[in-house]
């Protein structure tokens, strides 16, 4: 279908924006669609709006496996949490549209406040706990929001409360306004994501009500409960101003205007529990110490008559958290009643070194192809060695921070060729090992450049002094390198990282580093303390 456009204005853009008229006809039009979406969303903001939520963004729906094998795709491991989070969501979303497409089931009797699936997940930081939900959001194109419970407090004291992340969930939901934002979430529902939720468990070593744990988890209960909460902020100067204005026009907003219910509302919890006593791992563990188990065969074991539970191969204690019920959450400092609310328990595991390489390998998101990408960019195709990789996994693996880890390996391996190689005549990078371990000198390598001669610029660069390291520095500095496996960019900044003293000392002169100065590791410091000690001799003269 071809829309008319009108020539005046055409040739108008042509003059005065310098443009050939297939641009001009093209900038016209999306200039009206613009427009057009503005004068939209005016006069709904002026009259709100009759319709329903938008039937244009109306979430589409998944089977439980649909989602999962989604997640698949972005999420190694962590199967159970993937089984158990897929069937929430899918349960959740598919109920809500049916009750708003069969209103007459719940009039029936027949549904009558579903119970939702709301879960509890537990589990070591950098997991893929945050991740998974972050991308079923995005498959399910339901408002999602990830927030950390930290930055909350109960209602009623400073800080932000439980009821903002319902006014921040509004915030993402399609609609020309807060309120057709609100009905959009009251229609469709949405997804809260609170991280963290074991920094607000209650401490037995504590006494008392605690406003920054108990009062928060109670607020939270409220909410999961299903609450209606104002869909703007009742303590901001805003909303004051605009319930004033809608008083003196007697033309209040209904309550249904302006409340927005959790009703659909689907809540995960999360967190590592873990602290320095009387983590989740170790409740669980004592619990089943002190208690028979039931094997599958139907036999049971008495602690304290059987052998103590072994390692597993890597000699590492197995983990409890696939174990943990409803009483040992309790006990870690949850709310009963919270608890309650949350009907399903899951966990993740901590993250393995082949789990570390098949996240690099195997997800559609791998952060190796984001790199292949940027050098692309450039015009720089990218190799990764599976020695290579294999190195970054160990690396990352004993960092203990899960997933999270391998983007700052990789960065820390990656920055000075990122910088370097972008329009040098390099057009291909191969990522061995030995580039990972020591990055530097291989960088110096290829651009056929000494350590020696690079720390020098550098240092000249940042502090405008020039070093002199003779002959018997070097030879010193290359073979200490040698003998310990190390880069010898390292050891120029192990050994030389007290010289930026001397910019403090007000040196411009070129300063030359002999032998017996890196082989004292306090020589610079002296050299300072001395300088110092001067300078207040001679002020204390002056004056």
């Amino acid at each position: 279908m071809k829309i008319p456009v009108p020539k005046e204005a055409v040739i108008q853009i042509m003059k005065d924006y310098n443009c050939p008229e297939e641009q001009a006809a093209k900038a016209y039009l999306d200039a009206q669609d613009k427009a057009n979406e503005t004068v939209k969303a005016f006069l709904a903001e002026r009259f709100g709006s009759s319709r329903p939520a938008d039937d244009e963004h109306k979430p589409q729906i998944y089977t439980p496996i649909e989602i999962k094998d989604h997640l698949d795709k972005y999420v190694i491991g962590q199967e159970e949490y993937k089984k158990r989070l897929s069937i929430a969501a899918a349960y959740h979303f598919t109920m809500i549209m049916h009750l708003c497409e069969n209103p007459a089931d719940e009039e029936d009797g027949k549904v009558k406040r579903f119970r939702k699936k709301n879960t509890v997940i537990a589990g070591p930081s950098g997991s893929g706990k945050t991740y998974c939900v972050e991308v079923l959001g995005d498959l399910l194109q339901v408002p999602t929001l990830i927030v950390d419970a930290t930055d909350y407090t109960e209602a009623g004291f400073v800080g932000k409360s439980a009821d903002d992340m319902i006014r921040e969930l509004i915030d993402l939901a399609p609609g020309y306004n807060r309120k057709d934002q609100a009905r959009f979430i009251s229609q469709y529902g949405g997804l809260i994501f609170i991280d963290e939720i074991d920094k607000k468990a209650k401490d037995g070593a504590l006494t008392g009500h605690d406003i920054s744990r108990e009062g928060f988890q109670r607020s939270v209960l409220k909410l999961i409960e299903r609450k209606s909460v104002s869909i703007n902020n009742p303590y901001s100067a805003a909303s004051q101003i605009q319930e004033m204005v809608e008083q003196q026009k007697k033309a209040k907003a209904s309550k249904q205007d302006s409340m927005v219910s959790t009703e659909n509302i689907l809540f995960i919890l999360g967190g590592s529990f873990q602290r320095s006593h009387d983590d989740l791992d170790s409740i669980v563990k004592k619990r089943l110490k002190h208690k028979g188990r039931v094997h599958d065969d139907g036999s049971v074991e008495i602690k304290g008559f059987a052998a103590e539970e072994k390692k597993n191969g890597n000699g590492k204690l197995l983990s409890y958290y696939k174990k943990a019920e409803s009483d040992d959450f309790i006990k870690f400092g949850l709310l009963p009643e919270l608890i309650g609310r949350s009907p399903i328990k899951t966990f993740v595991n901590l993250l393995s070194k082949n789990d570390l390489i098949r996240i690099m390998q195997e997800t559609e998101d791998s952060i190796l192809n984001q790199y292949r990408l940027e050098f692309k960019l450039f015009g720089i195709e990218v190799e990764f060695l599976p020695d290579a990789i294999e190195y970054v996994a160990e690396i990352s693996e004993n960092s203990k921070t899960g997933a999270r880890a391998l983007v700052s390996e990789w960065e820390n391996i990656l920055t000075d060729f990122q910088f370097e190689l972008p329009g040098s005549n390099f057009t291909t990078l191969e990522v061995t090992r030995e580039l990972c371990e020591h990055p530097k000198d291989y960088l110096l390598g290829m651009l056929e450049k000494s350590p020696f001669v690079d720390y020098i610029d550098n240092f000249k660069k940042e502090y405008g002094i020039e070093l002199i390291l003779d002959k018997d520095v070097q030879n010193y500095l290359e073979n200490y390198a040698h003998q310990n496996n190390i880069a010898l960019s390292y050891v120029l900044k192990k050994f030389l990282s007290g010289a930026s003293a001397l910019n403090y000392m007000g040196i411009k002169e070129p300063f030359k580093v002999t032998k017996d100065m890196v082989q004292d590791e306090k020589y610079f410091d002296k050299l300072f303390s001395n300088w110092y000690e001067n300078q207040k001799v001679k002020n204390a003269v002056k004056n």
